[in-house]
């Protein structure tokens, strides 16, 4: 909101030895219509001068004319950049416009800056009305040479007055009218500063001035002017340093220190001289100030303010989602002059012991230059405050000018890829969403279903080449509960669980705890012209690879779903932001903005509980049992998806839950992860889950959180029915151990691999408990203390080799050619 300029009662005061505030001219002691006429005829005079042949002009009517103008000047707010504010009050990052400008009282200022200031524009300051007559009569005289106002003799109060109307411009046309060189712009400027001397303070002026002046290298204002040449507060400026900023103002271009040095530290002696002249500097100061050195220590600044920013993948989030917000501001534009200009203070959730712990272990583990991108996104259960949000790169453009999908600079990116929907799949990690589903529906622990290496499903469109859903290492086959399962991640328990419960219900469970993204809406909703994912490709009821991640979500949706979990079935939206404020008249205006929802219950507290107890086996005895151990109870998931095309952990305490993703932003289809610092293959048990260790590690003891307790942790084992072994003596030895493991039997072969089988134990026809090992004897094996795994006390005695029987009816490879191809596990 702009301000009006309101009646003062009139003071001196002035700080400065040599000049007396109460000193003014005698046309000052005027009072009312006298003054104002007096001035305006004197105004026009000596402005218009030149022209009055030429436009016919004289005193009395110019100065009617110059009566009947605006007088009162509405000083709207300045420019000035937003600050980003951590959770514990610290700036993390500044969002700079066309202006970077930091307003400061004039209370903050040196006298010396304000002697150097005035004494090189001014000099009569505190003496004048806010046009300098004296000054006018000079420029009278040059005006009348030259036939051209070439000179305006413009006091402080007359260049504060245009760099108002300059920044209320909002048109070309508006901004050249506050600059041409015309008795018009002259003469409303002299009308606003007459009024603005009679009704405001000398300082309020002056500081009014210091800071909406332009400086130069897009420094708006005194104290942006001594960061960037200086990096020091305006407060600690000295006198070389003071004269010189103050000779900018004049001809920033020209002076410029950085372009044209010489010329700057020319004009700072002038400053000097003038300093000297008025009393305010002895002449041994005159001599060791212009000896100095320049002296400049520039304030790195770069094009894209995020880039300055000591968090700057989250400095880029906040600046994404309130320049789409259009709570925020109802236009883009209308947004971003609001954050780039309107000096908002933006309060957020970082915490900046999480953010130091998830950047040097991402930037540690895997080091910037590797071709890998990791991602990290720590969120709090309970309140989905975003505690972290970062990646193992250096945020600003490729050297190459590529996009990530081509770029060979793999040290450089502006992609937050922790929120982006489509970067990469989740694996495994997207298991744990029908875990909850199964739980929901009162499926016990204990469900038990035979896992082969291989499973080809009646129910599901089954992968090529294959025709089977697979799981990561073949020797995954068996019997498995609901809980082993998830420990050991086995693919072909979870497709069919996927096939008991329904591919929607575990969908809707995802979109319920928290998952966001287009790819777990319903296909029928996507087609929706109106809905937000109409683009993308949604979950229909037969993709039997949603329930192993296929389908792309955001790490940050992993770290509040696990969050939901972990805070007993709350789940809570992320939060970035707690408030946003913008000082209008000295107080605080809150300002509005797309706000998360409130925390809502959305699973049974006791199903969240038991799958907390489940995923706390992933780490005591399962696929993150290596990496993921961090001193005290905690719960989690990896997930290595098809081909090693992505690696994702995702872990939680009470108190925090992370999520890491890796994968190589070029493709993770075209470069998946093969060959990464010296792993030949990254899972999700890996690289991801040392990140997770390390950062939960550095912050649980940075924040001094205290140990809490996880529900008991669950050992629920399959139920393992009794099953007829069926008969594979006479079939060749790789054709029945695929046989054995399709019907839930794992398999040992004795003697040569590749030849009949001669006998096996236990026999045909025994009843054994599903998943039992079967021994396959075959030329060259012994079969010394096999008797004993033959409940009948019996062993099927094979044919002559050499007749080379085929496998019995109903036997296959089981892989359809091969070992199967690699499959989203952990």
């Amino acid at each position: 909101m702009g301000t009006r300029v309101k009646p003062r009662a009139k003071t001196g005061g002035s700080s400065q030895r040599p000049v007396r505030a109460d000193r003014r001219v005698t046309i000052r002691r005027l009072s009312g219509a006298l003054f104002a006429s007096a001035a305006a005829g004197l105004v026009i005079a000596l402005l218009a001068a030149p022209f009055v042949g030429l436009v016919g002009i004289s005193a009395k009517s110019g100065a009617d004319e110059f009566l009947a103008l605006p007088e009162n000047l509405t000083v709207g707010p300045l420019v000035e950049p937003s600050t980003i504010l951590d959770a514990r009050g610290n700036v993390i990052a500044t969002l700079v416009g066309d202006q970077y400008r930091e307003v400061v009282p004039l209370s903050q200022v040196p006298q010396v800056m304000r002697n150097a200031i005035i004494d090189i524009e001014d000099a009569r300051f505190y003496q004048h009305s806010g046009v300098d007559y004296k000054g006018m009569i000079r420029a009278y005289v040059a005006n009348r040479n030259n036939g051209s106002v070439t000179q305006g003799a413009s006091t402080i109060t007359q260049q504060y007055v245009k760099n108002v109307l300059l920044q209320a411009a909002t048109t070309p046309e508006e901004r050249k009218a506050a600059t041409a060189q015309t008795v018009d712009r002259k003469l409303r400027e002299a009308r606003y500063a007459l009024y603005l001397d009679q009704h405001l303070p000398k300082d309020k002026i002056l500081e009014g001035y210091l800071n909406i002046a332009y400086f130069g290298d897009g420094a708006y204002g005194i104290q942006a002017a001594a960061k960037r040449y200086f990096n020091v507060d305006v407060s600690q400026l000295t006198l070389p340093q003071a004269a010189m900023l103050a000779g900018l103002v004049k001809n920033p271009t020209a002076y410029d220190p950085i372009q044209h040095p010489q010329s700057a530290q020319d004009r700072r002696g002038l400053v000097l001289d003038a300093m000297q002249t008025h009393g305010h500097i002895s002449a041994a100061d005159l001599v060791a100030a212009k000896a100095a050195p320049l002296g400049l220590n520039l304030r790195p600044h770069s094009a894209d303010s995020c880039a300055d920013s000591t968090t700057p993948f989250f400095c880029d989030q906040i600046r994404q989602m309130l320049l789409a917000d259009r709570t925020f501001a109802p236009s883009s534009e209308a947004a971003s002059k609001l954050l780039f200009d309107g000096g908002l203070t933006i309060h957020t959730t970082l915490d900046p012991v999480a953010q130091a712990a998830a950047d040097s272990s991402a930037r540690t583990i895997v080091p910037p230059g590797n071709r890998v991108a990791a991602g990290v996104a720590m969120v709090q259960p309970g309140t989905g405050a975003v505690l972290a949000l970062t990646e193992n790169r250096d945020y600003g453009s490729t050297d190459d000018g590529q996009p990530p999908a081509t770029t060979t600079d793999f040290v450089h990116t502006k992609e937050v890829y922790p929120t982006k929907e489509t970067s990469f799949s989740p694996g495994s990690t997207f298991k744990m969403f029908a875990l909850a589903s199964a739980l929901e529906q009162g499926l016990p622990l204990s469900t038990t279903f035979m896992s082969p290496a291989c499973y080809h499903s009646d129910q599901f469109p089954n992968p090529k080449p294959n025709d089977c859903y697979a799981n990561a290492d073949p020797s995954e086959a068996g019997p498995y509960s609901l809980t082993t399962a998830t420990w050991n991640s086995v693919n072909t328990y979870y497709v069919q669980l996927e096939q008991k419960i329904g591919v929607l219900k575990i969908a809707e469970m995802a979109r319920r705890l928290g998952v966001s993204s287009c790819r777990v809406q319903p296909q029928t909703a996507n087609l929706q012209t109106n809905s937000p994912c109409h683009k993308f490709e949604g979950v229909g009821s037969v993709d039997g690879s949603f329930v192993i991640g296929s389908n792309e979500i955001s790490t940050l949706d992993l770290a509040t779903a696990y969050a939901t979990i972990a805070a007993h079935g709350e789940r809570c939206d992320p939060v970035f932001i707690t408030s946003i404020t913008q000082q209008i008249g000295g107080a605080d205006r809150l300002v509005n903005y797309t706000k998360p929802g409130s925390c809502e219950q959305v699973l049974n507290p006791t199903v969240a509980d038991t799958v907390t107890s489940v995923l706390e086996g992933v780490i005591s005895h399962g696929t993150a049992t290596a990496n993921g151990q961090i001193g005290r109870p905690a719960a989690g998931k990896t997930g290595t998806a098809e081909d090693f095309t992505t690696a994702s952990f995702v872990g939680f305490v009470p108190q925090l839950a992370t999520a890491v993703t890796l994968a190589d932003p070029r493709g993770p289809q075209s470069h998946p992860l093969r060959n990464v610092l010296g792993y030949a293959h990254v899972y999700g048990g890996d690289l991801p889950t040392k990140i997770w260790s390390s950062t939960m590690r550095q912050t649980l003891d940075g924040l001094k959180l205290p140990v809490e307790a996880l529900p008991p942790p669950d050992n629920t084992q399959p139920v393992l029915p009794n099953v007829v072994v069926p008969n594979v003596v006479g079939a060749l030895a790789p054709a029945a151990v695929a046989f054995l493991q399709s019907q839930g039997f794992s398999a040992q072969v004795r003697g040569n691999p590749n030849s009949v089988v001669l006998l096996q134990y236990p026999s045909a026809g025994s009843q054994v408990p599903a998943g039992q090992t079967i021994a396959l004897v075959t030329p060259g094996g012994s079969i010394a203390g096999l008797a004993a795994l033959d409940p009948g006390g019996t062993q099927t005695q094979g044919q002559d080799p050499s007749q080379n029987p085929t496998p019995p009816a109903g036997t296959g490879t089981g892989r359809r050619g091969g070992r199967p191809p690699t499959a989203n596990s952990g």
